[in-house]
């Protein structure tokens, strides 16, 4: 038996006829409004997906920020603040051919622990962030430094700086005010502290490199 379709549009609604080749037919109400409501709650599932995906978004940046940018806690004045490869690199020109071991107080990702390690220096990190403290271990064990490269989640102020002929500080002028004079107790003569983009706040620089933001003050501890 052949039958034959056809689609009427009459209120509003969509009927759909259907007829044999006996001639006999029959209707079938596809109402619009129905198609209509599918459409309207498809169309709220899309945007709730999508705000759904925004929070998620917006929560996961709070939780980044919190981890790593944040001082830990709030036991530490530090941020992180990540150094630069220009910085790096004029760091690893101040402390060619020095001989001793290199401190990093607040060490962050431990970029540049692990980039004297490469020169052969035995390196520490001193950091408090604990998410930062495995990212920077977990650098130096791929880059096969775990050896030279060391890093302790201890507060600056407690380290023995006594032990260290190099030292490298990224500090805000509120903490090198206290810093300063645990320095001037601890440094040994001959040593060298190299500050990245704040200077110590009443000791002289031997030499400055770079400008602004990226500045490098170094001093020689006589």
């Amino acid at each position: 038996m052949k039958q034959s379709v056809a689609h009427v549009r009459h209120q509003e609604r969509l009927w759909t006829i259907v007829c044999t080749d006996q001639g006999r037919c029959r209707e079938m109400d596809d109402s619009i409004e129905m198609e209509l409501a599918s459409l309207a709650s498809a169309e709220r599932d899309r945007s709730f997906l999508l705000v759904k995906g925004l929070g998620g978004a917006v929560c996961l940046t709070y939780m980044v920020n919190t981890a790593l940018v944040f001082p830990w806690y709030r036991r530490s004045p530090l941020p992180y603040v990540p150094s630069g490869r220009p910085q790096v690199d004029r760091v690893l020109r101040l402390l060619e051919g020095r001989p001793g071991k290199v401190a990093d107080l607040g060490s962050g990702d431990g970029r540049i622990v692990c980039a004297v390690a490469t020169q052969g220096f035995r390196a520490d990190g001193y950091e408090l962030n604990p998410f930062l403290l495995g990212y920077s271990r977990l650098l130096a064990h791929r880059k096969g430094l775990a050896s030279l490269a060391r890093f302790h989640r201890r507060d600056l102020f407690k380290a023995d700086l006594k032990q260290y002929s190099n030292i490298v500080i990224y500090g805000e002028p509120v903490i090198l005010r206290r810093l300063e004079q645990k320095l001037a107790e601890e440094v040994t003569s001959g040593s060298r502290v190299i500050c990245c983009r704040y200077k110590l706040p009443t000791w002289a620089p031997t030499t400055t490199l770079g400008e602004g933001i990226e500045t490098i003050y170094v001093y020689d501890k006589v």
